[in-house]
């Protein structure tokens, strides 16, 4: 019964639920310049897509990725910003 539920337990700690979402949001293209944004554990957190756009010294947004991960006791998110 103990290693049942060592197992169970690691099998917990291991697993996750992701959901991705990708926007077009303009008529711009894609382009080649790539921004992202992801929240950290601890500490300040700007999550926006300016900051994003920033980071990738973007100023024409072609695509905007949302990524969310569910881990077991914490949820991580990521923005990805594509454009010119």
């Amino acid at each position: 019964m103990k290693k049942i539920l060592i197992a169970f337990g690691c099998m917990a700690f291991m697993s996750s639920c992701t959901l991705s979402h990708t926007i077009s949001c303009t008529n711009n293209p894609v382009g080649s310049k790539v921004g992202m944004v992801k929240t950290k554990l601890f500490g300040d957190q700007d999550l926006s897509y300016e900051t994003a756009c920033k980071n990738g010294n973007i100023t024409k947004v072609g695509t905007v990725e949302t990524k969310m991960t569910n881990y077991l006791i914490f949820l991580q998110t990521k923005i990805v910003v594509t454009g010119e």
